[in-house]
């Protein structure tokens, strides 16, 4: 018997949605972050994007929560999304700064030696969606910005060129920021392994339940992946792999209709009553009791 699909109640976003339907470009924006808020009063509430995002909040204050992590917003203040996060923000009205939205073909479109998933901030487990900057160094970087919203609302030869290596600069910038705040403190080769478990999780998570199956992935023993880990994250395989499972779990019952059993199957639980023991273990409360307490917080008027 087929499997009763999820009905989602969250809206997820393109990039043409915000350009407007005259956009001859479905793959890269950037936009004035108080002239978003005001024609976008919808990113206010939860919803996804199918591409990255980065916002840069150059004045006011507000918060901004990304699945499920709620993070204060200030001047100067970076966030980070990889395609199907779930977010919402509120500003205060002085809110300033610049969002920009990019799909991983427009990024990878002349076979560029890094991958998105070279950066720190784009890779969902060990590290956090927000970064501090500091003001002080950063004119530099709100001058390409600025550049950007220019450049972005012209069409003159080399426009798209122009903006893709100005994008790359600018993630480059900003993942040095992850130099001393980043987890990953070991060498060079236990990063890399880190960050190919991470995509084999985000890849495989609903199918490959142990450490003993990624680590047949990765042609290591378990116990040396076991090691990195450690050494990288302080934690375990299984802790990424169930935090994964968690998220995906939280998404489900705060973002769809489904009841727990349509929720078991879909992360390929035995049953309905080891989920919910698995979700109250790991979050102290049981499903029912966390989309309860996530719909009192998120009912608008």
């Amino acid at each position: 018997m087929a499997k009763k699909k999820e009905e989602s109640i969250l809206p997820v976003y393109d990039i043409q949605t915000f350009r407007g339907t005259g956009s001859k470009n479905s793959f890269f924006d950037i936009k004035i972050l108080e002239q978003h808020l005001r024609e976008h009063e919808v990113t206010l509430h939860p919803h996804r994007h199918d591409c990255y995002l980065i916002l840069l909040v150059t004045r006011g204050h507000g918060k901004h929560i990304i699945d499920f992590v709620t993070y204060d917003v200030k001047p100067f203040s970076a966030f980070f999304l990889t395609p199907g996060q779930v977010h919402s923000w509120s500003f205060s009205e002085d809110a300033k700064g610049y969002v920009i939205f990019f799909t991983s073909s427009f990024y990878m479109l002349y076979k560029r030696e890094k991958h998105l998933t070279d950066f720190p901030f784009f890779r969902t487990l060990g590290n956090p969606g927000a970064l501090q900057l500091d003001e002080h160094k950063e004119g530099l970087l709100i001058t390409m910005l600025q550049e950007m919203v220019v450049e972005n609302s012209q069409d003159q030869l080399g426009r798209d060129e122009m903006l893709r290596n100005c994008l790359d600069i600018i993630l480059t910038r900003l993942s040095r920021y992850y130099e001393q705040s980043s987890p990953l403190r070991s060498t060079s080769a236990v990063t890399l392994q880190v960050r190919q478990l991470e995509a084999l999780i985000e890849a495989h998570f609903l199918k490959l339940k142990s450490p003993t199956e990624y680590a047949d992935q990765m042609n290591v023993t378990p116990k040396h992946l076991n090691d990195v880990c450690r050494l990288a994250l302080n934690k375990t395989v299984s802790d990424l792999i169930h935090e994964r499972q968690l998220l995906e779990a939280k998404r489900s019952l705060a973002f769809t209709t489904a009841t727990l059993k349509q929720i078991a199957d879909h992360l390929d639980f035995n049953d309905k009553s080891y989920f919910i023991r698995f979700f109250k273990k790991y979050t102290g409360l049981t499903p029912d009791e966390f989309r309860e307490s996530h719909l009192k917080v998120h009912q608008h008027p």
